[in-house]
C-alpha cells in the first residue's frame, strides 16, 4: 500500500468513526412521552436534534463516499483493473454527486428558531427531514450495492451484496392532514416516525460501512 492509499484509508477510518457523534439516536417512545409531559418544549429539542442529525450524517456520508470511491480507484489502478470497474464507477460517480449535493447544511439552529417563532416552520422542517432522509436512504443503498460489486471485481470481497433501503415510503400530505384533523394528536406519531426512521437508517448501515472499510483497508 502506497502513501496515498494509506492516507485515504486513515481518512476513511476517521469519517466512519465520526458516526459516534453524527448519527444521533434516541428512543422514540421516550421522546413522545417527554414531549407531552413538557407541553411540547421537549418536542422542539427533538426537532433540533432531527435536523442536526440530518446535517451531520449527510455531511459525514458524503466524506465516506468520496474517500471510499477515491480509494477504490487507487486500488483498481494499482491492480491494473481500472477498465474492469469503469462502468460501475460511472454509476457510482452519479450517486456520489447526488449525495454530495444533498449534504448541504440546512441549519439546525436556524430551523429551531424558526420553529419557536412560528409553528408552520416546524411543519416545513418535518417535510425536509422526511423527504431528505427518504432520498438519502435510497442513495446510500445504491452506493453500498455498487461499491460491493466493485470490491468483488477487485478481489477485495468474496461476493457482492445488494443493499436495501430501510425507510418505508411515507406521504407527507397524509401525515399533515391527519395531524390537522386530529387537532395535533397525530403529530406525536409523526415525531415518533421521524425519530424511528432515522434510527433504523443509521443503525442498519453500520455493518455496511464496516464491510467497505475492512475490504478497502486490506
Amino acid at each position: 500500500m502506497n502513501d496515498q492509499e494509506g492516507g485515504l484509508v486513515q481518512n476513511l477510518y476517521y469519517y466512519i468513526q465520526q458516526r459516534v457523534t453524527s448519527d444521533w439516536t434516541t428512543d422514540p417512545t421516550t421522546a413522545i412521552i417527554l414531549t407531552i409531559v413538557t407541553c411540547g418544549i421537549y418536542g422542539l429539542y427533538i426537532f433540533y436534534k432531527l435536523m442536526e442529525r440530518r446535517d451531520l450524517h449527510f455531511a459525514r456520508m458524503a466524506n465516506v463516499v468520496n474517500t471510499s470511491v477515491a480509494l477504490a480507484k487507487e486500488k483498481a489502478a494499482a491492480a491494473g483493473k481500472a477498465e474492469l470497474i469503469s462502468q460501475d464507477l460511472a454509476q457510482l460517480d452519479m450517486v456520489q454527486r447526488e449525495i454530495f449535493e444533498q449534504s448541504r447544511e440546512r441549519g439546525a439552529v436556524l430551523w429551531l428558531v424558526l420553529g419557536i417563532l412560528t409553528g408552520i416552520c416546524t411543519i416545513i422542517g418535518y417535510y425536509f427531514i422526511m423527504d431528505d432522509f427518504a432520498r438519502h436512504d435510497q442513495l446510500e443503498a445504491q452506493y453500498f450495492t455498487l461499491m460491493s460489486g466493485i470490491l468483488t471485481k477487485l478481489g477485495l470481497s468474496a461476493q457482492g451484496s445488494q443493499a436495501a433501503p430501510t425507510i418505508p415510503e411515507r406521504n407527507f400530505v397524509t401525515f399533515l392532514l391527519l395531524s390537522i384533523v386530529t387537532c395535533g394528536i397525530y403529530a406525536f406519531y409523526w415525531i415518533y416516525v421521524l425519530v424511528l426512521d432515522g434510527n433504523n437508517h443509521v443503525e442498519a448501515q453500520v455493518q455496511w460501512e464496516d464491510y467497505v472499510y475492512s475490504a478497502l483497508a486490506a
